[in-house]
């Protein structure tokens, strides 16, 4: 009966550390959702999506006026 009594003030001391375990992961979630978001604006909606459409832009010569505004301004795809 005492080791319960011993397991129960464990539990209860615990209690506390756990929430603000939670509440920091909440916060850390929270604050990762809002960079990725901020991240995903930043992407040129005008870029080809995937491998299946490095083709269809080769075609269009979408890449060539990339690479041709990339030679002249490098610094502009930093921004």
């Amino acid at each position: 009966m005492d080791s319960e009594s011993d397991l129960s003030t464990i539990i209860d001391g615990a209690g506390p550390i756990a929430g603000l375990f939670v509440l920091l992961v909440a916060i850390a979630l929270v604050l990762l959702w809002l960079n990725m978001n901020r991240q995903m604006r930043r992407i040129d909606p005008d870029l080809p999506r995937g491998r299946s459409q490095v083709p269809r832009a080769q075609e269009s010569g979408d890449i060539t006026h990339m690479e041709e505004s990339a030679e002249q301004d490098p610094d502009a795809s930093r921004q």
